[in-house]
């Protein structure tokens, strides 16, 4: 299958806590086994974000966790794993505090560095991972395309993050027949705004979108149903749907962890401690998503050159080959890349 996304080697993040500060982005970017950087999930205006509600614990899948684990931001979660490394996470996190356009700044610095020759010359494509309304999602767009039409150095991509679990009242849009078909919608008249202003058909940036777990047959038809719509066609004639690429999957809301005591481990929005879960336990959930998604898009002209990046408790070789034979274009991780750093790379690389 032809791939409008390009990502050589097919390894790279998913967006995460790991992939928040500039320090992040640059490690991914530097790391020689990654063929692209996903930068967390990003608003115009920034997310608040309280360490005291927005969590991140590291955990055995099948045991209760420990009173007084270490838990809470990112790197908190990181060092309890480094100490005994589990297989799973769950986590009560909500989106980057820094905006879109910080970030598009700190890739600018990354990038420029190059030109001073203090870094290898390489011009691996950034995947900025953005979400909001739909009009906000064509704003996010605009300052994207803006950003590349500017410096010919920067390959720059958009992901729709229409999937997060975490949100108080505030659903996954990818659930939603009608709030999917106006993304897609948003996106296509953004794409097509941009596509008579850029140098080339190559240089317009790539859409996807970040899709939750799915669980049974009407749901994957759903989607692809919505991608198969007039109103998700390319301006471009015989191009087919304006995504580039789905991401799939997110994490799976509703879940649940117990200390000792009996008590939630986390903290929440909701007060409950129920987050998204992650990780091994996740594995092959992920795994079904690709598969079906990758017979179902394959299956209509309109559909069957959008690429799958396949998330999802892979941490070394193995996970990536079956990703990979399952349909995966690109293979992503987020768990692993908090428990190993961005030395997992090269462990999913040779399998060491």
């Amino acid at each position: 299958m032809a791939s409008k996304l390009k990502i050589d080697p097919p390894l790279l993040n998913s967006a995460c806590p790991w992939s928040t500060t500039i320090e992040d982005i640059k490690a991914l970017y530097d790391c020689p086994y990654t063929g692209a950087v996903t930068i967390r999930t990003s608003l115009l205006e920034g997310f608040t974000h309280d360490d005291a509600v927005h969590q991140y614990v590291f955990f055995t899948p099948g045991t209760t966790i420990p009173s007084g684990t270490p838990k809470g931001d990112a790197s908190a979660a990181t060092a309890a794993a480094s100490a005994s490394p589990p297989a799973s996470t769950l986590n009560t996190l909500g989106y980057s505090p820094f905006t879109l356009s910080e970030y598009l700044g700190y890739i600018n610095e990354i990038v420029g560095q190059r030109h001073l020759g203090t870094d290898t010359p390489t011009k691996k494509p950034f995947i900025l991972s953005v979400t909001g309304t739909p009009d906000e999602i064509a704003m996010a767009y605009a300052l994207i395309a803006n950003a590349a039409e500017m410096d010919e150095d920067l390959r720059l991509a958009m992901e729709v993050n229409l999937s997060c679990p975490n949100i108080k009242d505030a659903p996954p849009p990818a659930y939603d027949a009608a709030q999917l078909a106006e993304y897609l919608e948003a996106i296509a008249d953004s794409k097509a705004t941009y596509r008579g202003r850029m140098a080339t058909p190559e240089s317009v940036p790539k859409v996807g979108v970040k899709l939750p777990p799915y669980t049974h047959t009407a749901q994957f038809e759903m989607v692809v149903a919505a991608m198969r719509s007039p109103s998700a066609q390319s301006s471009e004639p015989g191009e087919g749907c304006v995504l580039d690429f789905v991401t799939c999957t997110n994490t799976l809301g509703s879940s649940l962890l117990l200390d000792d005591a009996l008590d939630p481990v986390l903290n929440s929005e909701s007060a409950t401690g129920i987050g998204g879960l992650a990780g091994a336990a996740l594995h092959p959930l992920a795994l079904g998503n690709v598969a079906t998604f990758r017979r179902l898009l394959d299956q209509s002209p309109e559909t069957r050159e959008v690429a799958i990046i396949g998330v999802g408790g892979v941490e070394d070789k193995q996970g990536v080959e079956r990703m990979r034979k399952v349909g995966a274009h690109a293979v992503a991780c987020a768990s692993a890349l908090g428990r190993y750093g961005v030395a997992v790379f090269e462990k999913m690389t040779k399998g060491d």
